[in-house]
């Protein structure tokens, strides 16, 4: 079996680049900075070597062709100063300390030779004074000059690891602690993944920057799966409920009137039983695949210029005599309003809002449809002295199959005002609740209205 390798971790590889990018960096300009105070200090050596050696030239003196060597100086500033003749032959100083090189006397030329272990940088100057001619050298170590820059490029190297070492582990330390959320996110998904548990959220220490915004929209993320699996689950749980009571009265029914006990009319009472579920199941099945179309994007509704107030006109009359039955008294009044829309969804969105308002009436009550125009929009309001809803039920009457009425769970789909709710959607609207428990409801539908 191959052995899966695994690679460096992103905090590891950041770490590597960053510190190499870091020594790099410290290295050139280490080396820049080299090289400029090099090259600087030759200068300025350069110019106290011939300064000096100018200042020893015009304090030069002859007496009778005789040196006169009480005022000079033969060091200063680290320049030792001698006087040769035309011949070469070394004047002054009598005591010379051994600093001597075997080098040839050139006027005004800066040169460097070597004495021993010595090396020296050597300036000359040829001048008279009083008719006599002389030459005036200077000389300046470059040994230790060496020296003190050789030590330099030696103390980089030696605490060049220790910087290495504490750019890595501070780069580390920065790094993963700028990836803590990606860690947690990993160790959430792993969580979730493992148990199932979307409920799980991942932490983060409300910084602001990328990653925390990063674990920020995984939250929302996980909210809304997490909303949507509990709403899937719920309805799954619904549809199973809705479906099992119309299924087994159509199975007793059937094994009723094919028992050999059941009379003619007894037979005939159970068929229409089982058409009666049959056409609830037929109901709820097509609500629910027009409803599974819409969220999957395959529906689209058909776009027409509809005279809305005739609309709601014809349903109420065709809910008239359902309203009649149940001692519930249906009124409308509509103004002339024309909106663009899909006509069939439109029928079916106030014809559901209507059935509401006299289903879940009381006997004697009263059920009102208004239609009027707000600026912009057809406004459709449905009221009824019904039952009404408690104000905690009010979040969920758009629910798939959610019922507030449970002594009524046997009447409709509980799929109606889900229905008109994403009718009002698809149609650029939006569908509001009102309710006091006891006393009614009202429902209010606002429509955009195309010119």
């Amino acid at each position: 079996m191959e052995k899966r390798v695994r690679g460096l971790s992103i905090k590891v590889r950041v770490t590597l680049w960053y510190t190499f990018f870091m020594v790099l960096a410290v290295g050139i300009t280490a080396a820049y900075l080299f090289s400029s105070s090099k090259r600087m200090s030759g200068r300025q050596m350069r110019e106290r070597l011939a300064d000096t050696v100018t200042d020893a030239v015009s304090q030069v003196r002859f007496r009778y062709g005789e040196l006169d060597a009480e005022e000079l100086d033969f060091y200063k500033n680290g320049v030792s100063v001698f006087l040769y003749d035309t011949n070469g032959r070394l004047l002054a100083p009598k005591v010379t300390r051994g600093i001597q090189v075997d080098s040839l006397l050139e006027d005004q030329r800066i040169k460097t030779a070597g004495s021993g272990r010595e090396r020296w940088m050597i300036y000359d100057v040829y001048s008279e004074e009083a008719g006599t001619g002389f030459w005036v050298r200077g000389m300046i170590s470059m040994t230790e000059y060496g020296q003190a820059f050789g030590n330099l490029p030696l103390l980089f190297i030696s605490v060049l690891p220790l910087l290495a070492a504490l750019a890595a582990f501070g780069g580390y330390r920065i790094t993963k602690r700028a990836f803590q959320p990606v860690k947690q996110i990993a160790e959430t998904a792993e969580a979730i993944g493992s148990g199932n548990d979307l409920s799980q959220r991942i932490k983060t220490d409300g910084k602001g920057d990328e990653l925390n915004r990063l674990g920020d929209v995984m939250n929302e993320m996980l909210a809304r799966l997490q909303a949507s699996f509990e709403s899937e689950r719920r309805f799954s749980s619904d549809v199973s409920h809705e479906l099992r009571t119309p299924i087994a009265v159509i199975r007793s029914q059937c094994e009723f009137a094919l028992s050999g006990q059941a009379g003619e009319e007894e037979q005939k009472e159970a068929f229409e039983a089982v058409l009666k579920q049959s056409e609830r199941m037929h109901s709820i099945v097509s609500q629910l695949l027009l409803l599974s179309r819409a969220e999957n994007g395959t529906f689209e509704p058909v776009r027409e210029p509809v005279e809305f107030h005739v609309l709601c006109e014809t349903v109420c009359e065709e809910l008239a005599a359902a309203a009649a039955e149940r001692q519930v008294t249906l009124e409308w009044k509509t103004e002339n309003i024309t909106v663009t829309g899909d006509e069939t969804l439109l029928i079916r969105m106030v014809n559901n809002l209507v059935l509401n308002a006299v289903r879940y009436n009381r006997p004697g009550g009263s059920a009102e449809v208004l239609l009027d125009k707000k600026d912009k929009y057809a406004v459709l309001t449905v009221k009824d002295t019904g039952i009404g809803m408690k104000k905690e039920e009010l979040g969920q009457i758009f629910n798939r199959f959610y019922r507030a009425d449970h002594s009524r769970s046997s009447e409709g789909t509980g799929l109606g005002l889900s229905m008109a709710e994403w009718i009002a959607r698809v149609h650029g609207g939006s569908i509001q609740a009102e309710s006091i428990y006891g006393k009614g409801s009202i429902f209010t539908v606002k429509l955009p209205i195309e010119r």
